[in-house]
């Protein structure tokens, strides 16, 4: 366990205690950790009051600094470390009007949302108070608490229990999903910007269709828009474009009777599209609305287009209209059809010590040289092949 902390963290984490302090990496770090997957940001807690962590730190920003939230700069990072505390009287569905600092990590993981982020790490142990490490072995998510009175406190919780079950492809434990379904309605007050940024996560979670489900049985998109938006065949969804704006393009286009005009208002006003992305999906709406099966309509997107969006939109009609178009685009742009593993210009077993990876080595050329074929040459992939963890 101890290996996952930087060095830096590691004598951060020592400086509190020198000074008679705690201090412990707790939430997304730890479970993403457990989880084997990758850790972005590391986020700190010590029984340190806010005056004591700014006199320890000489570079310090107050980012709320009522709530024990202070950013310190050490060495190279920054780290965002709050005090542990209490939090009771929640009001505008988002901060807590008491606040009390405390000394126990137990007493702090009662205000925190679900058992996998209120999982404390000291430097040396595990401190699980809330049996986080239980539901990470069996793949769940689980309210801390009353899960009615956690919904009403913050109505964002709800969307994060989704993109969790997102990104994690975890279940939601039954308790915690009938009050979800209960309190589902107070999304509405939240801002649309926290609604898009917590629903742009979800779309990039490895179990988004199941998401995207959920999300259409408790009425989320009519919710949103405030108009009727019933959804049907989400299961069958792109998941070749990741782009948020034309995926969810996808969906109201492709799984939906939504009127053509109405789609493109719903998407600059209710998921705050910018110009730039709703000129993509205007242009990849043309090509669908204009879509011929024949080498010119595909010659005339290469022409109009660069190479990685003209294949969005390629793969876009391939996956909804017409599966043969991808084999023909790929002829036509290299001369074969589709790019093959005998067409990466290395031989990736000459490199690769575990042999049984070469499948997925091969895989992620392709991937690459799909979205750029100028890579393929032999000394551009074996630099390529030496960043590669399969």
């Amino acid at each position: 366990m101890k290996n996952f902390l930087k060095d830096n963290l590691k004598e951060l984490i020592n400086i509190f205690n020198q000074n008679n302090f705690e201090c412990y990496v707790v939430g997304g770090a730890i479970r993403n950790y457990l989880l084997n997957i990758p850790i972005y940001e590391f986020d700190l807690c010590t029984n340190a009051h806010p005056k004591y962590i700014k006199s320890l730190f000489e570079k310090h920003i107050n980012i709320g600094e009522k709530f024990g939230c202070i950013k310190i700069h050490f060495k190279g990072d920054w780290f965002e470390i709050t005090t542990l505390r209490i939090e009771k009287e929640y009001i505008d569905f988002r901060h807590a009007n008491y606040i009390k600092f405390i000394n126990s990590p137990y007493e702090d993981s009662l205000r925190r949302d679900f058992t996998i982020n209120s999982i404390y790490y000291d430097g040396n142990k595990l401190i699980d108070p809330m049996l986080g490490t239980n539901d990470i072995k069996n793949k769940l998510l689980r309210v801390i608490g009353d899960g009615n009175i956690k919904f009403k406190e913050d109505p964002l919780r709800i969307l994060r229990c989704i993109r969790f079950k997102s990104e994690l492809d975890f279940n939601i434990e039954y308790l915690t999903l009938l009050a979800l379904k209960n309190n589902f309605n107070l999304i509405i007050n939240l801002s649309k910007y926290r609604i898009n940024e917590e629903l742009k996560k979800i779309f990039k979670g490895v179990n988004f269709i199941k998401s995207i489900q959920l999300l259409n049985l408790l009425n989320f998109f009519s919710l949103v828009s405030n108009k009727e938006v019933k959804l049907f065949n989400i299961n069958s969804l792109i998941n070749s474009v990741t782009d948020f704006h034309l995926r969810i393009f996808c969906l109201f286009y492709f799984h939906s009777k939504i009127s053509d005009n109405l789609i493109f208002q719903i998407l600059e006003s209710d998921y705050n599209i910018n110009k730039k992305k709703m000129i993509e999906i205007k242009k990849v709406y043309d090509a669908i609305k204009n879509f011929q099966n024949n080498k010119l309509f595909i010659k005339k997107i290469i022409l109009k287009e660069n190479y990685k969006f003209s294949l969005k939109i390629i793969l876009i009609i391939s996956h909804y209209i017409d599966k043969m178009i991808l084999k023909i685009f790929y002829k036509i742009k290299w001369g074969y059809s589709p790019l093959k593993f005998k067409h990466i210009n290395l031989n990736t077993q000459n490199f690769v010590k575990n042999k049984k990876d070469v499948i997925k080595y091969n895989k992620y050329l392709i991937t690459l040289l799909h979205l750029k074929p100028s890579l393929n040459e032999y000394n551009t992939l074996i630099h390529l092949i030496k960043f590669f963890k399969p």
